[in-house]
């Protein structure tokens, strides 16, 4: 298990390098084929819609598909300034259904396993988060007295399971920020109209 988690932080910055080269070799790739005039128009307009997505990917972190990137901008321009633009691309890391997205009745629903996984990473995510946070200096004292080494891994491990879990948890709130400004926003049309 050391071994492996030792080869794991030696090789991080290779791995991640990689990544990211194959990233930006993808866009390149896609950039060379639309400068290329014997492709098709059709396979130009597919191109053109795979680079918005490998530039949206690079910037903000998600993917998402073509229906998906364009309901996110519709959804952003609805809601205007009442809400952050990261609780929209929270939402939309899940899959939630954009069905009827066009309507002024629109809400981001999400299934109950959805929900009920969102929930508990958030509250296991928090516990995982504090009792590494708790380890972690717990571990540093028994080290200056002479303790276990295998406390201090443990901590270190699961800060960050434990961040990234509450991060995925705290998109139950984000939908539900976003429903409610939703429903704001109908309120306001209604009455418009």
């Amino acid at each position: 298990m050391t071994i492996a988690l030792v080869s794991i932080l030696l090789n991080i910055q290779k791995v991640t390098e990689y990544y990211f080269y194959l990233r930006k070799n993808r866009q390149a790739q896609i950039l060379a084929a639309l400068q290329e005039p014997l492709v098709s128009s059709e396979l130009k307009s597919h191109l053109r819609n795979e680079l918005d997505i490998e530039y949206f990917k690079s910037v903000h972190g998600v993917r998402l598909s073509t229906p998906r990137l364009n309901a996110v901008f519709l959804l952003n321009q609805r809601l205007g300034d009442s809400v952050a633009f990261r609780h929209v691309l929270r939402a939309f890391k899940n899959t939630p259904d954009i069905s009827g997205i066009e309507q002024c009745s629109f809400r981001i629903k999400v299934s109950l396993f959805e929900t009920l996984m969102k929930l508990y990473n958030l509250i296991a995510g928090a516990l995982i988060a504090a009792f590494g946070f708790l380890g972690f200096m717990w571990s540093l004292h028994t080290i200056i007295t002479g303790g276990e080494l295998s406390i201090y891994m443990t901590g270190i491990l699961f800060i960050p399971i434990g961040a990234f879990m509450f991060d995925d948890g705290v998109a139950f709130f984000s939908v539900r920020h976003i429903n409610q400004a939703l429903e704001d926003y109908e309120q306001q049309r209604l009455q418009v109209d």
